[in-house]
């Protein structure tokens, strides 16, 4: 039985409003000719899904062969996520930090490609872009007491633009994380369906924007979630957005 875009949202729908009273979050998902938003006007911390615009400001102002030959040394190394911290190498190209950004949501990679470009102007151009996203602060720089911030659309937006840039989806489509959306179907050996996605975690911060690519349609789903971990646990917020994957990755078998 063929599923709806109607139906397959309001069952979403029905498994969001539980948490209606109890988290922050805001949902978006569209399909060529659909949108379904839940409170998209929400700005919420970004995590690390503000890579994805970072990602775009590189892609879209550099060519392909200038990011590859252009080496930039870290100078500085920060904790969290990645894998810059523990090799002896410290010398990568653009293309490589930018790799590491996204596949690995690597944060001295990440605030390399801050200091190289610049946070003003590079802030300044994802405002630009991306109007309800601010780009405040480096990565796991905790003295600073601005946040980064974005919203669903602006990440819907951001993860349709990589799609032009060969680097940024064969990064995506290799992205680290199989906990959220992804653990519906990560293991199903289903081969037809490509999907690229950039996750985002902290304390009390759990988000996904997964964009499924399939023939002829493209499915994007964001999903921003903040809440208290005394209130509510990661479980909890995990296991929500595997059941949205769940709906979500059932359409394209009806």
């Amino acid at each position: 039985m063929v599923v709806t875009f109607s139906e397959m949202s309001q069952k979403i729908k029905a498994v969001l409003d539980p948490f209606d009273a109890r988290i922050d979050f805001a949902f978006y998902l569209s399909t060529n000719d659909n949108q379904f938003i839940l409170h998209g006007d929400q700005t919420m911390p970004s995590a690390s899904v503000i890579k994805l615009m970072i990602a775009d400001y590189y892609c879209s102002n550099f060519s392909i062969d200038e990011l590859k030959n252009t080496q930039y040394e870290i100078r500085e190394t920060v904790f969290g996520a990645g894998i810059t911290p523990i090799l002896d190498e410290k010398r990568f190209s653009l293309a490589d930090l930018i790799m590491m950004m996204l596949a690995l949501s690597d944060n001295t990679a990440s605030n390399q490609l801050i200091d190289f470009i610049g946070i003003e102007k590079l802030s300044q151009w994802i405002s630009r872009h991306y109007p309800s996203t601010r780009l405040s602060r480096k990565f796991m720089d905790f003295t600073n007491p601005k946040d980064n911030q974005t919203t669903v659309y602006d990440l819907a937006v951001a993860l349709t633009n990589l799609m032009a840039f060969p680097l940024a989806k064969k990064a995506l489509f290799n992205q680290q994380s199989l906990d959220k959306f992804e653990i519906s179907f990560a293991e199903s050996g289903e081969e037809k369906v490509d999907f690229f996605n950039k996750t985002g975690e902290g304390i009390g911060i759990d988000h996904d924007a997964i964009l499924f690519d399939e023939k002829n349609q493209k499915t994007i789903a964001v999903l921003l979630t903040k809440y208290d971990p005394k209130i509510v646990s990661r479980i909890e917020i995990v296991d929500l957005f595997s059941k949205i994957g769940a709906l979500i990755w059932d359409n394209f078998h009806d």
